[in-house]
């Protein structure tokens, strides 16, 4: 579903600014998120649960967390050493566990540690482009400005992560699917506020854009609430860092769409990243 909602944001890319663009994938996505919890209490008799003040501040967090590490994402794109902020944004997976361990108190197994780090240095192999020693050329982007913000929007999404948990700890209503949906509503809900209003202040003629892509929309929409829902649920049940290393698969289906339907073919480093992701996949799920 992320895959399907980056391609149809893609193509929104061609009318709409960055901004809008990740607009329209909170706009299209709250009232289908609002139809799963309405849903979840007529369709399967879920009782809504109290949303406490901490619940609050966590779900805030989400909001922000996830706006920010969109930002910050793309002002690494658009600094000179593109794919060093990319590969450093990818150790959200890396952050979220210390920040898991500290905020939440949970603890990771070594097993868990291992393949946490098998993953991401899967995902840092596949991002590096370039020639040379990829450690060389990891290093030497250090000092580049992408490096910081890749770092801040791992850090970012890393928050967001944790504050999914945190908010699904908080909402606990003896089953995950109620929780993540009050959590996953009220998450958008901010992010329609806060972003619109940003939009109505730098962007007003956006509105006319989005409204005229709506279909497209619709279906970033779709596809987005889906995956959310997916995360949402997901981190009710397990640790935050289990679910972002498993969600790391991603990357192998877009790396399979590329070669099958667009015919790329993928350089020894990719297919070495590849390997080592999946050998990271399989261990955190032969230790679960």
């Amino acid at each position: 579903m992320l895959a399907l909602r980056t391609a149809a944001q893609k193509h929104l890319g061609r009318t709409l600014s960055t901004d809008a663009a990740t607009y329209v994938r909170y706009l299209f996505a709250l009232p289908l998120a609002g139809v799963w919890m309405l849903g979840l209490h007529q369709g399967f008799d879920l009782s809504f649960v109290p949303v406490t003040g901490e619940a609050l501040f966590f779900i805030a967090l989400i909001a922000a967390g996830q706006i920010f590490g969109t930002r910050f994402l793309l002002l690494a794109l658009h600094a000179r050493n593109f794919a060093v902020g990319v590969a450093w944004s990818k150790t959200d997976v890396v952050q979220a566990a210390m920040f898991e361990i500290v905020v939440l108190g949970s603890a990771i197994s070594w097993g868990g540690g291992a393949a946490i780090l098998l993953a991401t240095l899967g995902v840092v192999m596949m991002s590096m482009k370039g020639e040379g020693h990829p450690l060389r050329l990891l290093l030497a982007g250090m000092r580049e400005k992408s490096a910081l913000y890749g770092i801040l929007s791992g850090t970012s999404f890393a928050v967001a992560g944790v504050a999914v948990r945190g908010a699904n700890l908080s909402l606990a209503g003896g089953e995950p699917f109620m929780p993540a949906a009050q959590a996953l509503t009220i998450t958008l809900a901010l992010q329609v506020v806060a972003l619109g209003a940003w939009l109505v202040w730098r962007e007003r003629q956006s509105f006319g854009a989005i409204a005229r892509a709506w279909r497209v929309g619709l279906f970033a929409g779709v596809t987005g609430t889906l995956a959310s829902i997916g995360w949402f649920v997901a981190m009710a049940l397990e640790s935050v860092a289990h679910v972002r290393t498993l969600g790391l698969v991603e990357l192998l289906f877009s790396f399979l769409i590329a070669r099958v339907l667009f015919h790329e073919r993928a350089t020894p480093r990719e297919i070495a990243g590849v390997m080592v992701l999946s050998a990271g996949i399989a261990l955190l799920m032969l230790g679960r």
